[in-house]
């Protein structure tokens, strides 16, 4: 098992936007990663360190005389925490390449250039999209320290690219039909459980998804 010191930040911020909307103690969030070790010191330098460039909150709870006066410690995401998250790793850090569709189809492989432009950090961060997410984990849950501990350094930017941004892929494959035919059985089973999700959010959030649309028909004007 790995130490803490080893977690790079980007695999701590999967593990917190896989268990949206929770709000976590720095030990809550070792326990997600699978160690122990989370409530040293320099975890919470860490997390300070993520919070004042906006790349996740901290909630401060008041214990009065407990624990010597000292607040508990809540660490958590909200829309403008994703926008920065996508800003900072997608948008304004030099990568070289594309990152693929989340259902890996050679067919749209290409088609979302993630790093060209600040608008889909506002697609990314908008309240529909928050809202998307925090219901499809909380229905479709993951074990993050499993799915943390499978994954290369590359594949982190896969999967945070898939999870961030998989509202507005799910609008185009609403809107592209055809789009479905080049699933594999495995991805169609996918598609169907999060597709069911989405249309439930846009029932209870129908003023949030229409400021969604009109972000998501602004950035693929070109392409609908």
């Amino acid at each position: 098992m790995p130490k803490a010191a080893n977690y790079t930040n980007e695999e701590i911020l999967i593990a917190l936007i896989w268990s949206m909307p929770e709000r976590l103690t720095k030990g809550q969030i070792g326990r997600l990663l699978g160690i122990k070790s989370a409530g040293q010191k320099h975890w919470r330098e860490r997390l300070e360190k993520l919070g004042a460039n906006n790349l996740l909150s901290i909630e401060k709870l008041d214990t009065g005389e407990m624990f010597f006066g000292s607040p508990i410690l809540k660490y958590y995401l909200t829309p403008a925490n994703l926008e920065a998250i996508w800003s900072r790793y997608f948008v304004s850090y030099e990568r070289n390449g594309l990152v693929n569709d989340p259902y890996l189809t050679p067919f749209s492989a290409g088609i979302w250039n993630v790093t060209s432009t600040s608008e889909f950090s506002k697609l990314v961060g908008s309240k529909f999209n928050y809202h998307f997410l925090c219901a499809k984990n909380k229905e479709n849950p993951v074990e993050p320290s499993e799915s943390v501990k499978s994954l290369s350094k590359e594949k982190i930017w896969k999967n945070m690219d898939a999870v961030l941004s998989i509202a507005w892929k799910i609008e185009a494959y609403r809107r592209k039909p055809m789009l479905i035919g080049t699933l594999t059985p495995e991805h169609k089973k996918i598609y169907a459980l999060v597709t069911s999700i989405y249309a439930e959010q846009i029932k209870a959030h129908p003023a949030d998804y229409k400021k969604f649309t009109e972000l998501f028909e602004k950035n693929f004007k070109y392409y609908l």
